[in-house]
């Protein structure tokens, strides 16, 4: 998949390549789909952050008035080439798109969380996994110090915030484990002091940040990347074993000695109308009944098992990212730039407007979710905002991009009473 992103106070762009990898032998019928681990850990919920399954929104500084007003949590990117038009340059002086983000996300009374997203488009390279930059010296010592920086910013803020680290990166360290030539990052060889003693490979990196994090910034939470695809076998596409990927997904985390507090996981970067009609793709709206094609398990409850296995081997809670926000519902999501159809966000506030039934929403809370944080990865898919500004609007909608589902369905999910985290 692709991932491109923008956000300035206007608009940012900045894109990069997701794999789209499946191993058809790992997928059939030769495992089970209706037993689940009774493995049991101690579930680690941060203190902070809300006692309840709660929804967030991409929301960038110049579109806090337009904010879907129940959100408890609020996110941006911060991303770009540290070396001209990074995030660091956005306003002046250097970081303050950082410090307005902050101090209007106070104000607003919600938390903020950070993407940061920086190895790709370093010196503009846009190349997914950033193995060039990754093996640059003077990108690295860069890399570093731009990260100091944001903890450095975080911590004057004084208050909680989550910084959710690099997407997808993880994700391709564990897809090339095995392959040294794949998996060397300048750390150490890097030069950069805080980083003097670390494996100059995925561990190192992880070790290093974890580690300033703790030094400069104690009040971060820190979320790592959790990619459906790391291994190499696609859960989805595939229609792989979910406890199995999560099992492996969650060793390797573990085998990089670094204290991450959060998982961030994602269901796609497009809405399925977008992939459809723009990138060519097959259907991508996901399943929501179990058959025979898709080893008797709907895509929902195979994302949830791969969820539950995830938080159940580290005992982190996890936050869904970059929810797509089209919905087969509203005639204002017509398939048509800037209005593209989905179904991942319907899935969970349909019964909700339907009949005030908070079951998917629980299912997944069940499964160690804390939070929804509904986003776009690119400016020409479905958003809660009036984006396109292009007038389109079905008989009775709002003119919102989504026709204000999104809106609605936040306000009624609070109104039925949000969902205990267990």
């Amino acid at each position: 998949m692709q991932r491109i992103t923008f956000f300035l106070l206007l608009v940012f762009l900045v894109s990069c390549k997701k794999a789209e990898i499946s191993n058809p032998s790992a997928s059939g019928s030769d495992y089970p789909t209706h037993i689940e681990s009774s493995i049991n850990v101690t579930q680690s919920m941060p203190a902070m952050l809300p006692k309840h399954l709660a929804m967030g929104v991409e929301n960038s500084a110049g579109q806090s008035s337009q904010i879907i007003s129940e959100a408890e949590y609020r996110y941006t990117y911060l991303a770009g080439d540290i070396f001209s038009s990074g995030w660091t340059n956005w306003n002046f002086p250097s970081g303050q798109f950082a410090r307005i983000f902050l101090q209007q996300t106070q104000q607003m009374g919600k938390t903020p969380v950070f993407t940061y997203y920086n190895l790709v488009p370093a010196r503009g390279l846009n190349q997914d996994p950033a193995f060039a930059n990754m093996n640059d010296s003077e990108v690295m010592r860069k890399y570093f110090d731009d990260w100091k920086f944001i903890l450095q910013i975080c911590k004057d803020f004084s208050s909680t915030v989550i910084i959710h680290y690099e997407p997808d990166l993880l994700g391709y360290m564990e897809m090339y484990k095995d392959d040294a030539g794949k998996n060397t990052i300048k750390v150490s060889q890097s030069g950069y002091a805080d980083a003097q003693g670390y494996s100059n490979d995925a561990k190192g990196l992880a070790q290093v940040i974890v580690s300033m994090r703790n030094k400069y910034a104690p009040n971060v939470l820190l979320g790592w990347h959790a990619s459906q695809w790391a291994t190499g076998a696609d859960l989805i596409k595939g229609k792989n074993n979910p406890e199995l990927l999560a099992s492996q997904t969650a060793a390797y985390y573990k085998s990089l000695g670094a204290s991450f507090d959060l998982i961030f996981a994602e269901f796609a970067d497009r809405d399925a109308g977008y992939d459809q009609l723009v990138n060519n793709k097959a259907n991508t709206m996901w399943s929501t009944e179990a058959n025979s094609a898709n080893n008797n398990m709907s895509d929902f409850e195979r994302f949830r098992r791969f969820l539950k296995k995830l938080n159940q081997e580290t005992g982190q809670k996890i936050m869904l990212w970059q929810i797509p926000m089209g919905n087969t519902k509203t005639l204002t999501c017509n398939n048509t730039n800037g209005h593209y159809k989905d179904n991942r966000s319907e899935y969970f506030m349909q019964p909700v407007l339907d009949s005030r039934s908070t079951s998917n929403l629980n299912d997944y809370a069940q499964a160690g979710v804390i939070a929804l944080l509904f986003g776009k990865g690119t400016a020409a898919c479905t958003s809660y905002l009036d984006s396109s500004n292009d007038g389109v609007t079905g008989a009775n909608e709002s003119s919102d991009d989504d026709g204000g589902y999104l809106r609605k369905a936040v306000k009624a999910y609070y109104a039925a009473g949000a969902v205990t985290i267990p």
